[in-house]
């Protein structure tokens, strides 16, 4: 019998934590790659602080960080870049408004206006044609010696978003103009592509039914680099994982905020877990989040991954994972569950699968 704290310690430490079963998925007790990036740019010092020390802020793009003033060619493509802060759990995140086109995820898009364009043969859109330097940061040196000659067409230096933007954030999201102007934050240009940021947190904005659109977070665009079983736009994934600035939230002291993890929601059924197919009211499903374990008990269950492949469109939840417990073995028990103090969020392997168990609803939220 387990007398005393050292022994339960000493127990979950032997036969729970550390062991490894070669016929199973390998665990590390390390958290995944996905968190190296973040670790990176942290203080490497492991000093204790206190709760009233933690910034209660938050910012995302702002204090001018990219271009804003618009130069364009008659080749340029507008690719909108339509983002919403989410603010309700534990950390902030960012999801982003994509659309499927040409058997991908890509931003909104549209050629720019001009008489020209006529004249003008298409490029290429696809990913692996494009070899351009990604200008993400304003250069202050040189925003008096722009180059305006050759292809360039001028702009009035007040002037931020163009008219031809503002127009189709209007027509197809229902964006006023005094809205489209408020917030956008700037642009990243790619070749002949500029992504034009526009902050959609406050604003009610009108999706298209039945038009492929859907929001994204950044696990899927930077880790996973598939939305649901649809690939994203090599060329976005490339722009964002190269580009902290547009990539993570940062918090009043500068630092990175963790990013949530994009995880597929599970029911359990003839003694095993599959995924749930996504409904079509936006945010409303008639199916509970959490389901009873025989292990965990109630809890939300997620898969880390697609269990199954298919064309079909499965709940996605975002999840916040940075204090997860991780199970190393596959044949634990319901009492080596109980001995683990926090559950908040226990990940575990299963059938080659990695899973995760969460209690904490503040951890989670649908996509």
């Amino acid at each position: 019998m387990i007398s005393d704290k050292r022994e339960i310690n000493k127990y979950i430490n032997n036969k729970f934590m550390q062991k490894i079963q070669p016929t199973t998925v390998n665990y590390e007790i390390e958290k995944p790659d996905i968190y190296s990036e973040l670790k990176s740019s942290l203080n490497s010092t492991n000093e204790i602080i206190n709760e009233i020390d933690e910034p209660t802020g938050y910012k995302y793009i702002d204090d001018e960080p990219l271009h804003k003033i618009i130069e364009t060619t008659p080749k340029t493509e507008f690719h909108y870049v339509l983002y919403n802060i989410v603010d309700d759990l534990e950390n902030p995140f960012i999801k982003m408004l994509m659309c499927y086109e040409d058997n991908m995820m890509k931003f909104s898009n549209e050629m720019i206006n001009n008489v020209d364009s006529d004249d003008i043969e298409s490029e290429s859109s696809d990913d692996e044609d494009i070899d351009e330097k990604i200008i993400p940061f304003v250069d202050e040196s040189d925003e008096d010696t722009v180059d305006n000659t050759g292809n360039m067409i001028e702009i009035n230096d007040e002037t931020y978003l163009l008219e031809q933007c503002s127009q189709y954030l209007e027509k197809n999201f229902g964006i006023t103009y005094e809205n489209s102007e408020e917030f956008y934050k700037g642009y990243v240009q790619v070749g002949d592509r500029l992504y034009v940021f526009i902050n959609v947190s406050i604003i009610d904005i009108i999706i298209p039914e039945d038009s492929g659109y859907s929001w994204v977070i950044m696990d899927e665009i930077t880790h996973k680099k598939y939305h649901n079983n649809t690939p994203i736009c090599s060329t976005i994934v490339e722009m964002f994982s190269t580009n902290p600035i547009i990539k993570y939230i940062y918090d009043e002291k500068d630092e990175m905020i963790e990013l949530p993890s994009c995880v597929y929601a599970c029911k359990f059924e003839n003694e095993t877990y599959s995924n749930i197919i996504a409904t079509t009211t936006d945010n409303i499903s008639l199916i509970s989040d959490k389901i009873q374990d025989k292990r965990f008990g109630n809890v939300s269950m997620f898969s880390n991954d697609l269990i199954i492949n298919d064309e079909n469109k499965y709940e996605r939840y975002c999840l916040f994972t940075e204090d997860a417990i991780y199970v190393l073995h596959s044949d634990f028990t319901k009492e080596d569950i109980e001995m683990i103090e926090d559950k908040s969020c226990i990940r575990f392997p299963y059938q080659d699968k990695e899973f995760w168990a969460v209690k904490n609803s503040n951890l989670c939220t649908k996509i």
